[in-house]
């Protein structure tokens, strides 16, 4: 299904391996991913031939950026260096140069946290890096070095999902699996409010359902984005995906945008607010549905929505120069255990296609 908006393929990448995050750097010449493979992978956007012809598209790989635990679970790059931070589900952070064609690390921290780190994110100004986890905590860590500059108790020991930083630098906000979405100082780590988050979070039959994925600012930290799901019942998770939008000065909900099909876009992944001021949203549901999505706030039904290909979206980006899209998904006929081995007696792997668009 789509509206009244188009988007133009570009070309598709295809990983060997299922991601969890894509990135495109500040500068505009590689995409990245993190990969369940304890893996960074690494494309080069400038060294792309054919682009807009999917048929005869290819982006050169780069070499992979190993040295990660468990998986890689996030990844951020230096807005004025050309430094990439990336985080795995054992708790190392790390910095190294993401241009490099054989990049060796500036800093590592083994235990950066005390397991998963959920998300991280970097100012504007890029002397530090916020970093959220598993194990309640919200850490501030110098680029340069990796130092620890904060570490802050504030979500009374609950899984930190999301993080994010306003353009100001004085103020971080982060949202735990109960749903409370803090604003607080940077410096301090004092609470300022909190943030509705109610419907992020549900208990059903014991069972704790967390729905929060992501948060975000929108480039002047005027809004403040949240997204992920509105859960309903547990065992087989099933919710609503829903972005909600902050004003951030009054801190009151200014929009609140269910998206996708009922029963079927289950949780929005990831969003990015473009400056004409639509979201873009990657849903994930059950096997074989989630969409792509463009909805302007305020709108009933969205201007494009589609998953010819883009199914089970699990990560988005919006290029520098807000004219290109990357969207990671699951390819087609994947279920996980239980799969049948192929003709040759391998087990088929699971991937994450990276589509490509241009905003027209």
């Amino acid at each position: 299904m789509s509206g009244n908006f188009e988007l133009k393929p570009v070309g598709t990448i295809t990983p060997e391996c299922a991601l969890t995050t894509v990135r495109y750097s500040p500068c505009g010449r590689l995409i990245a991913g993190t990969g369940f493979d304890q893996a960074i992978h690494r494309w080069n956007l400038a060294a792309m031939e054919n682009p807009g012809d999917p048929k005869t598209f290819s982006a050169p790989n780069m070499e992979n950026v190993s040295g990660h635990n468990g998986f890689a679970s996030a990844l951020e790059f230096h807005p004025k260096c050309f430094v990439a931070y990336s985080a795995d589900s054992w708790g190392q952070l790390r910095a190294w140069p993401y241009l490099a064609a054989t990049p060796e690390p500036i800093w590592v921290l083994p235990e950066a946290h005390d397991g998963w780190i959920r998300d991280i994110a970097i100012g504007d100004e890029g002397d530090w890096i916020a970093t959220c986890g598993r194990d309640g905590m919200c850490r501030i860590f110098s680029t340069i070095e990796g130092g620890v500059l904060g570490e802050y108790m504030i979500h009374d020991r609950e899984d930190v999902f999301a993080i994010t930083v306003h353009p100001s630098g004085k103020w971080a906000v982060s949202g735990d699996a109960k749903g409370r979405i803090l604003q607080w100082e940077v410096r301090t780590g004092k609470v300022i409010r909190e943030f509705d988050g109610s419907g992020f979070y549900e208990m059903h039959r014991m069972q704790d359902l967390p729905g929060l994925r992501k948060l975000y600012f929108d480039s002047d930290g005027k809004t403040l984005i949240a997204c992920g799901s509105l859960p309903v019942t547990g065992g087989f998770f099933s919710g609503r995906a829903h972005v909600r939008l902050f004003d951030f000065e009054s801190g009151k909900i200014r929009h609140s945008v269910a998206l996708g099909d009922e029963g079927k876009d289950v949780f929005a992944h990831d969003v990015a607010l473009h400056p004409d001021g639509y979201l873009i949203a990657c849903t994930t549901g059950q096997s074989g549905t989630g969409n792509l999505i463009l909805h302007r706030p305020g709108d009933e039904k969205p201007i494009y929505q589609s998953n010819r290909g883009t199914i089970n979206c699990h990560g988005l980006a919006l290029s520098p120069g807000k004219n290109q899209i990357a969207v990671a998904a699951t390819n087609r006929g994947s279920n996980a255990n239980g799969r049948k081995l192929d003709k040759e007696g391998n087990y088929p792997n699971n991937h994450s296609p990276i589509f490509l668009f241009d905003l027209t």
